[in-house]
C-alpha cells in the first residue's frame, strides 16, 4: 500500500492522458488550494492578488510537474512554488501599489485560513471585534514590513504550523538558518509591534 496519497497524484499528473491529467490536477487542487491560497495571502495581504497566485500555482504545478524530482515531498515543492509567486507578485505590486479591497468585502483571517475569501463571520462582540481587527491590522503591517525572507519563514511557522524540518525543506536551507530567520522575524515584529 503506498503511503504517501501524493505519490499516486505525482503519477497520474506525470500520465500521458489528458483526462488523466486534469483530474489529478482536480484532486490536487481540492487537497491544497486552501493552504495555498493562505500562505499567498499572507505574504501579499490582498485576497484578490492572493486568488491570482494560487491560480498560477495550480497551472505551473500541472506544466512543471515533470520538473519534480521527488526529493522533497510534493506538498514542500508546492509552498515553494506558491512562495516564489507570491514574493514576485509582491515584488511587481510594491513596485505600483494598489489598495486592498479586503477591508471593504468584510473578509477576516478566518476566512483566509479556510480558503474562502469573501465570507462573512458570524457575529461578534463590536467591541471585540474592534479590538481583534486592529490586533490583526497592527500584525498584517507589521509583516508587511519584514524582509520577504523573514516574512516567509515567519508565515510558514506560525500560519502553516510547519516544523522547522519542514520549513527547511521548503525554504530549501539548513534547520540552523531557518532558526536564525525565525529569530531575526521575531526580533524585527517585536520591535514593530512595540
Amino acid at each position: 500500500m503506498d503511503q504517501d496519497p501524493d505519490r499516486a497524484l505525482i503519477r497520474e499528473l506525470s500520465s500521458d492522458d489528458d483526462a488523466t491529467r486534469r483530474r489529478a490536477l482536480g484532486a490536487l487542487y481540492d487537497r491544497y488550494h486552501g493552504r495555498v491560497f493562505g500562505i499567498a495571502y499572507r505574504v501579499l495581504g490582498s485576497a484578490a492578488d492572493a486568488a491570482d497566485v494560487t491560480q498560477e500555482v495550480f497551472l505551473q504545478v500541472g506544466d512543471r510537474i515533470g520538473g519534480f524530482r521527488g526529493d522533497a515531498s510534493l506538498t514542500s515543492w508546492l509552498y515553494r512554488v506558491t512562495l516564489n509567486l507570491a514574493i514576485d507578485a509582491r515584488r511587481k505590486r510594491l513596485r505600483r501599489p494598489a489598495q486592498s479591497l479586503s477591508a471593504a468585502t468584510g473578509e477576516t483571517e478566518a476566512d483566509v485560513s479556510e480558503g474562502r475569501p469573501g465570507t462573512a463571520a458570524p457575529p461578534e462582540d463590536p467591541a471585540a471585534a474592534s479590538l481583534r481587527a486592529e490586533r490583526e491590522h497592527r500584525v498584517r503591517e507589521a509583516l508587511d514590513r519584514l524582509s520577504p525572507k523573514l516574512r516567509a519563514v515567519a508565515v510558514l511557522r506560525y500560519f502553516e504550523n510547519l516544523s522547522y524540518d519542514e520549513l527547511a525543506e521548503v525554504l530549501d536551507t539548513s534547520i540552523g538558518t531557518v532558526k536564525s530567520r525565525l529569530n531575526r522575524a521575531h526580533a524585527a515584529l517585536e520591535r514593530l509591534l512595540r
